[in-house]
Formats: structure tokens, sequence, C-alpha cells
């Protein structure tokens, strides 16, 4: 790893994803949009939004798809992403992403009555992942 890398982990309580990999950037889905961290960044600790991590493996771009969770920029480099669950964008069921979509959709469509708010929260979580990965696999978010 040249000095000027960051070094990267993507941890979910199922174990990591990638561990100590060497990129010279990465992108991270905040709350608020894209975080972007490059080496020498200052350190922090904030809130990841489901959404797709973006970096460079080697001489190939990397994407993978994440819910929600933190990340926290350490001193002297170190990335680590601490998600709920995570997908490498060649592991994702497009197929099964799309189809579980739109029945999300559906369901929210025909719920006429107010639901709490952590219905809507855990609604919109799943949302959120099933959208990451299909951002994350490069197909689109149509649905229909």
């Amino acid at each position: 790893m040249a000095t000027t890398d960051l070094t990267l982990e993507i941890l979910t309580p199922q174990g990591p994803l990638r561990r100590d990999v060497a990129v010279p950037a990465v992108e991270i889905p905040g709350l608020l949009g894209e975080i972007g961290v490059l080496p020498e960044h200052e350190p922090f600790i904030t809130a990841v939004a489901p959404g797709v991590v973006r970096f460079r493996d080697g001489a190939s771009s990397a994407r993978v798809a994440v819910g929600a969770g933190f990340v926290e920029v350490r001193a002297k480099g170190r990335v680590v992403v601490l998600v709920d669950r995570a997908c490498a964008s060649d592991d994702v069921d497009v197929d099964a992403a799309r189809r579980e979509l739109t029945e999300l959709e559906a369901e929210a469509a025909q719920d006429h009555d107010a639901i709490s708010a952590p219905a809507h929260r855990a609604r919109e979580l799943r949302r959120g992942w099933l959208e990451a990965q299909l951002r994350a696999a490069g197909s689109g978010l149509t649905t229909h």
C-alpha cells in the first residue's frame, strides 16, 4: 500500500465484506449527500444512509450497496464503514430487488391509514436498501 492510500473496511454484523483494501479515495452515502474521503482527511464519525460506496479496487472501480450505519474516518487514513448490511455489485439479484421494490411501492400506495413513525422509518430503510442494490448493480431504478 502506498503511503498516500486509504485503508478501507466495510463491516456488517454478518462479517466483513471488505477488509484492509488500499484505495486512493472513497465515496460514502451520508445522510445529507455523498461524502468523499481522500488521504489525510480529518478524522470524523457520521451516519451512513442506504446507498452505494464507491472506490477503486486495484485497476477497477468497485461499488458496494450498503444499508444504514456509520462511517469512521480515523487518523492515518483508515476508513471503517459499519453498516447493517452490504452487498458487492456482482452479488446483487437485480430481478429480486426490482420485484421487492415494486411490492413495497404497491404496499405504500395502498396504505391509506397513517402509519407509525417506526413503521415509516423501516419502510424507508427497506426502500433505500433496494434502491442501493439496483444502483450498485448499474441497473437503474425503473420498476415498471
